[in-house]
């Protein structure tokens, strides 16, 4: 009896844990199908016990991820978002994102939320290939363009953004560029060039009595950018320049931002290139500097030019008036230029790896001013 016993536990056990028990042996080996149940970690798994074992290892990694997914959003419904616990008052919005007030931003907000709930995410190395799956959002959605907002606006980097929103340096990325896209198509799309009814209406008293039909008024500025050389991909040592034109309205509103061109061109050039000349009327005045335009640029189109009045000793008094107006009212632009470079973005030199996304935060920068209000002719405050 004791034999049999012997002879079958050494072929079970030889089957099941592939152990090689030698033929003819008369030693018992009872003892090792006890050892087998107690300490089964030294024996072999049962034929397809592994690949059940790896299906159910996959299972709860996609239960794991999709739970860790739903807390992480209901952190996030439940989580105060960053911008109100830092923008308290509307200097604290005026500081961070520029506008005006918190009323305003939030105006702002309330318009671009419905499209921006639907942003597919993008990086560096997704600009040149097919859009993939959108990743899981680590960020409140308003929290998102608060973040943009304090890099044009506040000017603040990406390691210090990561540090005061605690997501890597690389999800920072990859907000600031899919926000910088997306403004710049959302900006982009609106009506911002006035049309002659818009001007009319909108007009200072001043503006209708020395220039009842000027349309724009006209001046270019400057940033600079590092760039890189086409052999060695290293910085230049000094930066390169680019310049773009900006339109304001007789109102104070930017209404024309052209796109930047190298620093080399003209200003003539740029006003041609930039397709200024075909938003304007026969019968339309546009104000400039002096040399900026000639004159018979403009007369080919119907457009009067309106230059700086030469200063005289000998001007009667109505054209003294008329020459102060002008000047006041050619202040503007100035005034609006100033506006957009008060974004700290443009403090320093652009660092080469925005270089890509220059001309788009360009435009934002221009738009997104008008939310300021527009500029009074006697000041740079709203009227």
């Amino acid at each position: 009896m004791g034999e049999q016993a012997a002879t079958q536990a050494r072929k079970h056990l030889a089957a099941e844990n592939e152990m090689h028990v030698p033929e003819g042996t008369t030693e018992d080996w009872s003892h090792l199908e006890a050892v087998r149940k107690d300490h089964d970690y030294s024996c072999h798994p049962f034929p397809g016990e592994m690949d059940r074992a790896a299906r159910n290892i996959q299972q709860l990694e996609v239960q794991v991820s999709t739970h860790e997914h739903e807390i992480q959003q209901l952190t996030l419904k439940n989580q105060e978002p960053l911008i109100y616990k830092i923008c308290v008052t509307d200097e604290d919005y005026r500081y961070y994102t520029r506008f005006s007030s918190k009323k305003v931003f939030t105006l702002f907000w309330e318009s671009v939320y419905p499209s921006a709930s639907r942003l597919i995410y993008w990086s560096e190395a997704q600009r040149a290939a097919e859009v993939t799956a959108s990743p899981q959002r680590k960020l409140e959605l308003i929290d998102e363009l608060f973040m943009f907002l304090c890099h044009v606006a506040a000017g603040l980097q990406e390691m210090t953004l990561s540090s005061l929103f605690e997501v890597s340096v690389s999800t920072v990325s990859r907000i600031l560029l899919t926000w910088t896209s997306y403004l710049y198509q959302v900006l982009g799309s609106l009506p911002s060039w006035m049309t002659r009814e818009q001007v009319q209406a909108t007009m200072p008293d001043n503006f209708r009595l020395y220039c009842p039909q000027l349309r724009v008024i006209i001046d270019c500025t400057e940033i600079r950018c590092k760039t890189a050389t086409s052999e060695t991909f290293s910085s230049h040592k000094n930066p390169t320049t680019f310049k773009g034109l900006i339109g304001v309205a007789p109102c104070g509103v930017i209404t024309f931002v052209s796109t930047l061109y190298t620093g080399s061109i003209s200003d003539i050039e740029i006003t041609k290139k930039s397709q200024l000349l075909q938003l304007l009327q026969p019968g339309d005045e546009v104000m400039a500097d002096k040399g900026f335009l000639s004159e018979k640029i403009l007369s080919e189109v119907g457009v009067k030019l309106i230059p700086p009045l030469k200063k005289s000793t000998q001007l009667s008094e109505p054209d003294t008036q008329k020459t102060q107006a002008i000047a006041r009212m050619r202040v503007l632009v100035e005034r609006a230029i100033r506006r957009v470079k008060e974004y700290h973005i443009w403090d320093g030199i652009v660092p080469l790896s925005m270089v890509g996304s220059v001309n788009q935060l360009w435009v934002i920068c221009c738009l997104m001013s008008n939310f300021q209000g527009p500029l009074d002719i006697k000041g740079d405050k709203p009227v």
